[in-house]
């Protein structure tokens, strides 16, 4: 791979990671919403929290529950038929299948990360974690189990994730493995959210950084195995590298009307 290879192979996964992370935060925001409506509580989603308009002592322990496991919930049921998905379409060259992984990424973030995290700060999912009565000692080992599984579904599908090479190459050999890991999964990463955190500027908070971040735990396993994966061939038609603009125009408008809608709120 040439530099400007590298260059264009993270451009375009940085562009699919922030239209993965639109679509999945709003679908899981949205199903919490639903979830808040059917215990008769009005629930506004803005773009770095879900405010419900409800007095604290007139929270259940049935309603908390609920609310909170609802987007989690969606977010693992979605995670596997994703990876049901992105197993059919291993071998197709689009970049389609890219967007898939991302969103198969951030649904596992969204509900083994959210699972972490809520146990460490008490929020999110971490509600559910205290009304189910869990003492410190139990939310340690929800907060082991959450960053185990998420560390071996990384182990899991890191040869699967290396598939993707297909759009750009012919070959992947096994000592450019770990390099095309970085350009396509860890520097758009890291970049993708710094955009994010830029855009839910000045609401981000400690808790959504430390979530959004946790995606890292499945991400070094997936560089771990790639130093230790053999050449992988393709399909011998030429492959084009290149900027795919219509996505970036899509990731664009998107985020602004993510920043534009949810800074308004959405009520119901």
């Amino acid at each position: 791979m040439t530099g400007k290879q590298q260059l264009i192979i993270s451009i375009n996964s940085t562009v699919l990671f922030l239209i993965a992370y639109v679509v999945v935060f709003s679908l899981t925001s949205l199903a919490t919403l639903l979830s808040a409506s059917a215990f008769d509580i009005t629930s506004e989603i803005k773009y770095n929290e879900i405010l419900f308009f409800v007095r604290s002592y007139d929270w259940t322990s049935d309603s908390v529950k609920g609310i909170f496991s609802t987007g989690p919930i969606l977010a693992f049921i979605s995670g596997i038929l994703l990876w049901i998905l992105y197993t059919k379409v291993t071998q197709e060259t689009g970049i389609l299948k890219l967007l898939v992984v991302w969103m198969l990424l951030l649904c596992i973030m969204f509900f083994f990360g959210d699972m972490m995290m809520g146990a460490l700060f008490s929020k999110g999912f971490g509600y559910v974690i205290m009304y189910l009565y869990f003492m410190d000692t139990g939310k340690m080992i929800i907060t082991l189990f959450a960053l185990s599984c998420m560390f071996l579904l990384g182990l899991m599908m890191g040869r699967q994730l290396l598939f993707t090479a297909n759009t750009y190459l012919n070959v992947l050999s096994g000592s450019m493995a770990r390099r095309f890991t970085l350009v396509q999964y860890l520097i758009p990463f890291a970049v993708g959210n710094i955009i994010i955190f830029l855009v839910k500027l000045p609401g981000i908070t400690l808790y959504e950084i430390f979530l959004n971040a946790s995606i890292i735990l499945l991400l070094i396993p997936v560089y771990i195995k790639a130093g230790m994966m053999q050449d992988l061939f393709f399909d011998e038609e030429e492959n084009e590298t290149k900027i795919y603009w219509k996505s970036l125009g899509l990731a664009i408008a998107l985020l602004i009307l993510f920043r534009i809608i949810f800074g308004v709120g959405i009520r119901f």
